[in-house]
């Protein structure tokens, strides 16, 4: 289950962990603070902290599928190795379709707080050609190779972490005393579930470029992890401050950068501003790296025309790399966060669903036992998180994605018909 060398395997542990928190830690947690606590006051933050102990679950999952194979793709990789070409296929395409859609709502939080530093960036032509050179800049560093892709996304994590830290010390030290907890009624955190859920979507990312890390199936498990951990710690600190703070229930657009201007003034605000860019632009690259490898990945199993493999000369998957950043472009015009933000979530869920189903099967495949303690636990909580997340839907969201999963299904059953016509003229 090799790629027989096709891609360079430029990506370390590090790296991996690189993805895996810009992945977690992108737009979600600076859009939601001052929406969470609306909806279940200064239950938020314990609320975020439920959400990352039950994400637990599925990552764990992740890590057990990341131990089954060392090729790219991620949840097509899983359920197409599991179930067969066409179901892989579906999944890998679906999945490609919610970060597609992820971008656009990223890059419009990017855009919301690079507007306190420069408000002309924030309407009209002037924020379109900002999406656009994002968009480039991004496109031109993966295709000219991964190790300058992380290389990057590794200076982002440290610039955008050290700040993000610093004013959840500050916030929590300067919050109002809390009172006891006040457990909201269901419908409220029903309400809001899924945006939660939001914030912590993203970790899967790190699964698809497997192709290009050395060691993948040591290096992701402990990264995935490690990583999860770390990242749900700094969303409960950072909702706490939020909460607590006299600011709260105020109904800011920048939460966080009204929090830092609370403790701080306005360099404070300016500071967290630019830091909330970089973090966004940071989730933006990681998303990018591992999402733009998703159609080579298909194209490599025939599922794609091949034109979507084509390698650059620096082993970099060029034409998906560029197919993506067309789409992205497209989807940032629709200019609906939270719109964006759920479909994403569901599109999702349907990956994570189908991944873990297949880890049984691809267990067994691999002579081991079907189950062991640590899936027996943690895979039923992952299957009904996502089952019941999925729910909290409406058609219309469905009906999107049913609309890229036909679309998709187009190019495959053209890929595989193209594929038979050069076999038989080969005979």
């Amino acid at each position: 289950m090799s790629d027989g060398g096709k891609y360079r395997r430029d990506m370390g542990t590090l790296g991996v962990a690189f993805l895996v928190v810009n992945g977690l830690i992108g737009a979600g947690i600076f859009g939601l603070p001052e929406v969470l606590h609306q909806a279940v006051g200064t239950f938020a933050p314990w609320l975020l902290l439920i959400g990352g102990l039950l994400v637990m679950s599925i990552v764990i999952c992740f890590a057990e599928l990341t131990k089954l194979t060392d090729r790219s793709g991620g949840p097509q990789r899983f359920v197409g190795d599991a179930w067969g070409a066409y179901p892989g296929f579906v999944i890998g395409w679906t999945y490609y379709a919610a970060r597609v859609i992820s971008f656009g709502a990223n890059v419009l939080v990017l855009i919301a707080y690079a507007a306190a530093l420069w408000p002309a960036i924030g309407e009209g032509a002037a924020k379109t050609v900002a999406i656009v050179a994002i968009f480039s800049f991004l496109a031109i560093i993966n295709v000219i190779g991964v190790r300058r892709a992380v290389s990057a996304l590794g200076a982002m994590t440290v610039v955008k972490l050290l700040p993000l830290v610093l004013l959840v010390i500050v916030g929590i030290a300067a919050a109002s005393a809390p009172g006891p907890v006040v457990l909201p009624q269901f419908g409220a955190v029903e309400g809001i579930a899924l945006g939660a859920l939001y914030a912590f979507v993203g970790f899967e990312n790190a699964t698809v470029p497997a192709g290009e890390t050395r060691n993948p199936k040591r290096a992701m498990p402990r990264a995935l992890l490690f990583s999860l951990a770390l990242v749900t710690l700094i969303y409960f600190g950072l909702q706490w401050a939020y909460s607590h703070s006299v600011i709260a229930g105020s109904g800011p657009e920048a939460p966080i950068t009204e929090l830092a201007r609370l403790h701080w003034g306005d360099v404070g605000a300016l500071l967290i501003a630019a830091t909330i860019v970089v973090s966004v632009l940071a989730n933006l690259t990681a998303g990018y790296t591992s999402t733009s490898r998703m159609p080579s990945a298909l194209a490599d199993d025939g599922l794609l025309p091949a034109w979507f493999g084509k390698v650059s000369r620096w082993g970099t998957p060029a034409n998906s790399i560029l197919f993506l950043f067309v789409l992205i472009t497209l989807f940032a015009l629709v200019d609906d966060f939270l719109v964006l933000a759920i479909m994403s979530t569901v599109a999702r869920l349907v990956a994570y669903i189908a991944s873990i189903v297949s880890l049984p099967r691809l267990r067994a495949r691999a002579g081991l036992a079907v189950v062991n303690t640590t899936i027996a636990i943690a895979a039923p909580i992952a299957l009904l998180l996502s089952i019941w997340a999925a729910t909290q839907t409406t058609p219309d969201q469905w009906l999107t994605l049913g609309g890229f999963a036909a679309v998709g299904s187009l190019l495959y059953f053209f890929a595989r018909r193209t594929g038979i016509d050069d076999l038989s003229s080969t005979d």
